[in-house]
């Protein structure tokens, strides 16, 4: 079964003022850490794949989609039709 979550770009977080001060940009790592709060399994062990396809602006909405099987959770996210960020998340205890 596949969920789906409406979310925004944070408009004020202190990961703008230096990326990039003209042009300011979601980073990679904050958007990580929206997907993995809001899908609300706590931290993953592990990341196998994360793939970045364009970038978010402060208040630009965005969309993500998941699905779980077993500690696994692979998730999309896109900006209307264009795709944003794809990837996979593992829990469990590991190795």
């Amino acid at each position: 079964m596949e969920l789906q979550a409406d979310l925004f770009a944070p408009l004020n977080h202190p990961c703008y003022d230096g990326h990039f001060p003209a042009r300011p940009i979601l980073p990679g790592v904050v958007l990580v850490e929206l997907v993995v709060e809001r899908i609300g399994r706590g931290a993953p062990r592990a990341i196998p794949g994360l793939k970045f396809q364009r970038s978010l602006a402060p208040g630009d909405a965005f969309t993500l989609r998941w699905k779980s099987d077993g500690d696994r959770v692979s998730f999309r996210c896109h900006s209307g039709e264009e795709r944003v960020a794809e990837g996979v998340l593992e829990y469990g205890a590991g190795r």
